[in-house]
């Protein structure tokens, strides 16, 4: 008579369970992070995402897929708040290297790129850093054990050192160009900075971006009325023209890398003056963030209140 004994049982519902829910497999989060450096920085090292950045680029989102893993779950029985972070690290790592690949790639730098690019192996001097300063995450609606979702990550903004990197946890939907995502279907909402460094130098993210080719390389090219919107109720007429900005872009950026140049031209109606104006619509939201600083200076007074 054919026998099973329990340690094959115990193994093979083992194995089973990580084969439904191969999120709770140990070192996998490890793994996805490595995947993507490897991905970007050793098998596509010398291919650019993209190769000729349009002024919307720096603005198009990021989307990477993930479930709610029984691993995640906490007493609520629905997504614990602490493995949204994860998630985020998963999502944000990947939009990083996309655009910011020739800047932060630890390798020598890819044969492609052109020898005038400040990272070409002409100029270059050793790799950035981007380092995280802070996230903050809101929680709008849970998620259940096994439900499916969505990580949207794109640039917020940009100030003279952070980078903000805004993203959504979603509901699954189809990718599309210009269609907003409802806030129905938002589960989560969560905002990041990164600060670019060179050893102990800080470098101002508008370097960066201007020598990757994500802005226009001088000033000139932004109209004064973008660059320093004014505050009064009845714009001038140079500053009605920035109020039909066109509606955020929601193509992925993967996706928008792979389009012809025809269809990038057709997409994108975006001016840099444009990128100026949503740039400084994203620092009113940044600064909310920006203030948490104070939170330091708070708690080093309550510190001395009770030493005293």
């Amino acid at each position: 008579m054919f026998s099973i004994s329990p340690v094959t049982v115990l193994l093979s519902a083992v194995v089973g369970f990580f084969l439904f829910d191969p999120k709770a497999l140990p070192g996998l989060w490890h793994a996805r992070i490595f995947t993507i450096l490897v991905r970007h920085l050793v098998w596509n090292r010398n291919r650019a995402l993209i190769s000729t950045p349009t002024p919307s680029t720096i603005f198009r989102p990021l989307r990477t897929r993930s479930y709610c893993s029984l691993a995640e779950i906490d007493f609520n029985l629905h997504k614990s708040n602490s493995t949204f972070y994860a998630d985020l690290d998963v999502s944000r790592i990947e939009l990083l290297v996309a655009l910011f690949k020739d800047a932060i790639t630890p390798l020598s730098p890819r044969r492609t790129l052109a020898s005038s690019s400040p990272y070409s192996r002409r100029h270059r001097r050793g790799p950035l850093i981007a380092a995280l300063g802070g996230v903050a995450c809101i929680f709008r609606r849970e998620i259940k054990p096994y439900q499916r979702y969505e990580v949207v990550s794109r640039v917020l903004t940009w100030d003279d050192k952070w980078l903000y990197i805004v993203s959504y946890f979603v509901k699954p939907g189809g990718r599309h160009a210009t269609a907003e995502i409802p806030e129905t279907q938002i589960l989560a909402s969560a905002m990041s900075k990164y600060v670019f460094k060179k050893g102990r130098q800080t470098m101002e993210p508008d370097g960066v971006l201007r020598n990757l080719g994500l802005l226009a390389e001088s000033d000139e090219a932004i109209p004064a009325a973008a660059a320093a919107p004014a505050p009064a109720p009845a714009p001038a007429p140079a500053a009605e023209s920035l109020s039909s900005t066109p509606a955020l872009p929601q193509q992925d950026l993967r996706d928008h890398a792979g389009a012809t140049s025809g269809a990038k031209q057709a997409v994108d109606r975006w001016s840099w003056a444009h990128v100026e104006s949503e740039r400084q619509r994203g620092l009113v939201v940044a600064a909310h963030m920006a203030g948490l600083t104070g939170l330091q200076e708070l708690g080093v007074s309550t510190l001395g209140m009770q030493q005293g």
